[in-house]
């Protein structure tokens, strides 16, 4: 190959992996694409949110409880957990108002780790917290996971390509596994949990999931709850009240 030749090889492949760079989008431009995908500004604007559907809980055995979820921009959520509609013993509430974060068994208050409710909290703005101003986000190698999630009744499972994207949350990374064809958040972990969403639906602007996985380590080895999202409002009443019953004290 003469000099000549050989220069102008190596500039077309100096020019096809500039142009391979430029196709490729950012971090930030893929989490763009996934808030305008979930309902751009529905998602981002709400000041009061409701959630009401079913989990499957385990208490000796398995309970599907009502499942209530009320937040409260920008920092009040109260989740409710009710299985003695289905033979169950056990109706649990888990707090978050300000700083503070309790819990509570049957009436009986106790304490709760804040960290993991205001992960809670962060879900309820899905893929749009992660938009947000301060965050570092850095994209991580194109992966491929089994779609919809091969232990769930939701049908035959497909490989999807994702890009995914690591978030730094505080001191915590979290990795988000982003549908490259319809920029859906199919999957969020952290090193203790992972949220596994599907069956998308519009509820007043936001696409929302309506099927949950959330699997957690535990000490015992992985715990595995199911969650079905009925309805999604936002902008709703909901009293300054329901976030303070049996609140310690700082």
């Amino acid at each position: 190959m003469t000099p000549r030749r050989t220069a102008c090889l190596a500039a077309a492949l100096v020019f096809m992996g500039a142009s391979q760079a430029a196709a490729q989008p950012t971090a930030a431009e893929i989490v763009a694409r996934s808030v305008a995908a979930h309902g751009g500004d529905a998602l981002t604007s709400w000041q009061t949110l409701k959630i009401t559907g079913t989990v499957v809980m385990q208490d000796g055995i398995a309970y599907t409880g009502a499942y209530t979820l009320l937040a409260k921009a920008p920092d009040r959520l109260r989740v409710e957990h009710d299985a003695t509609a289905d033979r169950g013993r056990a109706f649990y509430d888990y707090f978050l108002n300000g700083g503070v974060a309790w819990s509570r068994r049957n009436l009986i208050p106790g304490a709760l780790d804040v960290d993991r409710i205001r992960r809670w909290m962060d879900q309820c703005y899905g893929i749009a917290f992660y938009a947000r101003p301060g965050l570092t986000l850095e994209s991580m190698p194109e992966a491929s996971i089994d779609w919809p999630p091969p232990d769930t009744p939701a049908g035959p499972a497909s490989p999807r390509k994702v890009w995914v994207i690591a978030a730094t949350v505080g001191t915590e990374l979290r990795y988000l596994s982003i549908d490259q064809e319809s920029a859906r958040l199919l999957q969020e972990a952290t090193p203790q949990s992972t949220r596994v969403y599907w069956d998308f639906r519009t509820f007043d602007g936001m696409v929302m999931p309506t099927r949950i996985l959330e699997i957690t380590k535990t000490r015992q080895g992985e715990s595995r709850t199911p969650f079905t999202w009925t309805d999604v409002k936002r902008n709703v009443p909901i009293e300054d009240w329901r976030f303070a019953e049996d609140m310690p004290r700082k």
